[in-house]
């Protein structure tokens, strides 16, 4: 039997304290990047820590790769066991912006080699208000050894992106809001627009006005274009601005039953930065 990604905070309360049990607090601002670790260390879930979108989960910037590229495996893997993630840890990861960082994690995880994972289905403010416990007490953390089995075929490239435009048997998917999707606005990458071909699917449709995970049934609702398209045949690639909120997507489809959808982490923000991309406005 399959081990469910999402879990939600009673589920957390009850094994909180097991001993492989390392509980990952993803909170980010892209406004106001130190605001995350300000949050954590005011108040966590006890015994959680804490891993930077920035400066952990991403690498340096550069000319091409999007604002938040993928970092090496083996310089992961050095972040992970810091933490005191090895391989032998369940992880539970959670944030409090409708699990987009956490997420992140998730898929950063799964592209390790790693599948005992999950992500809390609601937030933070959620957990606190239920009356659960919460300190501002950081945890002495053990390093542990976490050895990466990379499986490449989750990600796609630009190049191999590029390649399969226009592709019958390739559905792109863009993750961003609408307005960006259609070039009508664009407040963070130097171009507006999307790559040609893509359908629009906000990955915020996968939860709830709160930032809880919606039902199964509701989630399968939203993405029907492209569980069909997963159901034909068709290969899925999923982009966003940055690699960051196309992995709700990915983890939604991946909880349906859909692992082989693939994530483009450069993006939206790699895919602008090379002048001879073509680029699409409007409705696809």
């Amino acid at each position: 039997m399959s081990r469910p990604i999402l879990v939600s905070k009673q589920w957390l309360l009850a094994r909180m304290y097991e001993p492989d049990i390392v509980i990952v607090d993803c909170r980010f601002d892209l406004g106001r990047p130190e605001a995350g670790r300000e949050d954590y260390a005011s108040s966590h879930i006890p015994g959680a820590v804490y891993l930077d979108l920035n400066t952990d989960l991403s690498a340096p910037v550069e000319a091409h790769g999007g604002r938040h590229p993928l970092p090496d495996p083996a310089v992961l893997a050095e972040r992970l066991g810091r933490a005191g993630i090895s391989n032998a840890s369940r992880v539970v990861a959670y944030d409090d912006q409708g699990g987009m960082y956490a997420s992140r994690l998730w898929w950063m995880l799964r592209w390790l080699g790693h599948d005992a994972v999950h992500v809390m289905e609601e937030g933070f403010t959620a957990w606190k208000e239920a009356g659960y416990p919460v300190t501002d007490t950081q945890r002495v953390v053990v390093p542990a050894a976490f050895v990466p089995k990379v499986r490449a075929d989750m990600l796609a490239s630009m190049e191999e992106v590029r390649e399969k435009l226009g592709r019958p048997d390739v559905l792109l998917v863009d993750s961003r809001d609408a307005a960006r999707y259609r070039g009508e606005t664009e407040p963070i990458d130097a171009k507006a627009g999307h790559i040609p071909g893509a359908i629009h699917q906000f990955w915020k449709d996968n939860v709830d006005e709160r930032g809880a995970w919606k039902p199964e049934a509701e989630r399968r609702e939203q993405l029907a274009a492209l569980v069909e398209a997963l159901e034909a045949g068709r290969e899925v690639i999923v982009y966003c601005g940055s690699g960051v909120s196309a992995c709700p997507n990915v983890l939604a489809l991946h909880e349906l039953g859909y692992p082989q959808v693939r994530l483009y982490a450069g993006s939206w923000s790699d895919w602008s930065s090379y002048p001879e991309n073509e680029i699409a406005t409007g409705e696809e």
